[in-house]
């Protein structure tokens, strides 16, 4: 009963966001010049640039290669110094809001861990584009806003996955050493860290790559990097410039995909020990037989070094102005970002009432709605997409004997799975800002762009989470079934997705928050939505009404992770009754 009215209420509301954003099934068909970019886009694929398009460009100082390298060069050093200082600040606001670090409860203490996770929830509330298109307002363009706008929003979310990692940990290690004398911070390091690092390492790894896509997006608010590139390319009509950053940009993403799997992997799994060289081993032999794995210690390394590097070898992170004027416009900034109605009555607040019932009658409300309904009705179509798909694409049952049973038929299906497989890789590696980006020129301003832009990416990430549930789950009713002479698709709909319904419903709702996150920016691109005032307002230099769509897209977003917070929280409760 409980899986009918989910889908029930899924369903209605798809129709329903459909109907509040004006998605009209009409616009998903390109117009004649749509087509045609879209067909001459599609033939540059297959043969992209080496060199310049235009003739002129070919005869400057400056080399493609040179230029292409450059771009790459400054996406993946941002994206690494970005992350270092998300690190920092996951590390300290994880461990103040982790429950394990805190021995007494009490009042005081209490607040400290609520209001480092409110912190936490605040930053990443914020998209980065939005931190940093605030942070070039006021200070204007340097790699450190670039750097600032990433290390914000991924050190919050760094910060609330690592206190909710430290608090699920095993803790029972932590108990003995502090009932032997123990301090508490001997307690916390050796009894809960330990035990916590392998997945804490991991997320930190998976959001390098995050931050690798990110860095690329941050071009299209002029940070010179691969997005920038594309969008410039974009504009002058070389498409087979475009496809050279593309193909650039993907085979980086999967190798760090692969390069982040591939320690993942070992840290969670563990490498085998060497069997020791005497019969009765003390500590120091079995320290000796330790398991090693020199990938592991090489990954550490370049980590290391990257991390220390990528802030070493910029010798300009200023944006090239005083001090002076720094300040200036810093101090120009904070003053236009009051309410200009608030400014006029020299500071009186009682003004930003009718101000913001203003504001918001006239499209802010309405951008609102539309934001979280292009958002609910993106995820739940790529979450049908992605399940239908799974019955294809998991391993266990795509293989010849799924399940454990030997199946003679069906030799297609691996294929089908490892074209699945890889479709998929495709669609989680392309950045939601880009392929909507590319999208627009084929559709035009429709909303549509946006949705299939969001569907792509998160079906694709849906469906590898789909299928290492299914691929995990244990069920000896789907093997009955198999064993019986059913199908496939009957042992995945009569028997794994209910078993796995509850983990499936997780991911989905994990991935309707970012989806929720992503549509307030997408409207950059024009389309209207939140991303769409706030884009307007910059440019427009009203600081104040910019910083009001922020917040409120902030809030929502706040809102949508509560949400998807008490939800994910209900379903791991009867999970585990």
């Amino acid at each position: 009963m409980r899986r009918r009215w989910f889908f029930f209420i899924g369903v209605l509301l798809f129709f329903a966001g459909l109907w509040v954003i004006g998605a009209k099934p009409g616009e998903l068909v390109p117009n004649e010049g749509g087509r045609e970019t879209a067909s001459e886009f599609l033939k540059a694929a297959i043969s992209p640039a080496l060199d310049f398009e235009d003739p002129e460009m070919r005869e400057s100082e400056v080399d493609f290669i040179h230029k292409l390298g450059r771009a790459l060069w400054l996406t993946l050093r941002y994206a690494v110094a970005a992350m270092s200082l998300a690190l920092l600040i996951g590390i300290i606001w994880g461990v103040l809001g982790s429950r394990a670090w805190w021995s007494k409860s009490s009042l005081f203490l209490q607040t400290i861990r609520i209001g480092s996770r409110l912190m936490a929830t605040a930053v990443r509330s914020v998209h980065e584009l939005m931190w940093a298109l605030l942070f070039l307002s006021a200070v204007g363009t340097s790699p450190l806003a670039a750097v600032l706008a990433m290390a914000l929003p991924y050190g919050g979310t760094l910060a609330k996955v690592f206190s909710e990692l430290l608090d699920e940990s095993e803790s029972s290690a932590a108990g003995v050493i502090r009932m032997s004398g123990g301090s508490g911070l001997t307690a916390f390091s050796a009894g809960v860290v330990t035990r916590a690092l392998p997945d804490l390492a991991t997320y930190a790894l998976y959001r390098l790559e995050c931050a690798i896509r990110s860095s690329a997006v941050l071009g299209f608010v002029g940070v010179p990097t691969l997005g920038y590139e594309i969008k410039t390319a974009y504009e002058d009509g070389h498409y087979r410039e475009i496809w050279t950053y593309l193909y650039i940009l993907l085979a980086v993403v999967i190798f760090f995909e692969w390069w982040g799997a591939k320690m993942r992997s070992l840290l969670t799994k563990g490498v085998a020990s060497k069997k020791p060289e005497v019969k009765q081993p003390n500590v120091d032999h079995l320290w000796k037989s330790r398991g090693t794995s020199l990938f592991l210690r090489s990954s550490f390394l370049i980590v290391l070094i990257g991390g220390t590097m990528s802030w070493l070898l910029e010798d300009r992170w200023g944006s090239g102005v005083s001090w002076e004027q720094k300040i200036q416009n810093l101090d120009r900034f904070t003053d236009e970002v009051v309410p200009y109605p608030v400014r006029e009555a020299d500071g009186d607040w009682s003004e930003f009432g009718p101000w913001f019932g203003e504001k918001m009658s006239k499209g802010g409300s309405e951008a609102v709605w539309q934001t979280f309904h292009l958002g609910t009705a993106s995820i739940l179509l790529a979450g049908a997409l992605a399940i239908l798909a799974v019955s294809l694409s998991a391993r266990t049952l795509a293989s010849s004997m799924p399940r454990g049973v030997w199946d003679r038929g069906m030799a297609w299906r691996p294929v089908i799975g490892a074209m699945l497989r890889v479709a998929a890789m495709l669609g989680r590696a392309m950045p939601e800002f880009i392929l909507a980006f590319l999208l627009l020129r084929v559709f035009g301003p429709t909303v549509w762009a946006l949705i299939l832009a969001l569907v792509v990416h998160n079906c694709g990430i849906l469906l590898r989470l789909g299928a290492e549930v299914i691929d995990n789950t244990p069920s000896r009713a789907s093997s009955v079934i198999l064993a019986q002479g059913g199908s496939r698709t009957s042992a995945y709909v009569g028997a794994l997705v209910p078993a796995g319904f509850t983990r499936i419903v997780l991911f989905l709702f994990y991935r309707w928050e970012s989806c929720i996150r992503e549509a307030t920016v997408l409207g950059m691109l024009g389309v209207a939505s939140l991303g769409f005032l706030i884009s307007d307002a910059k440019v427009s230099l009203f600081y104040d009404e910019m910083v009001l769509w922020v917040a409120l897209g902030a809030a929502l977003v706040f809102l949508g992770d509560l949400t998807s917070d008490f939800v994910r929280y209900k379903l791991r409760g009867k999970n585990n009754r």
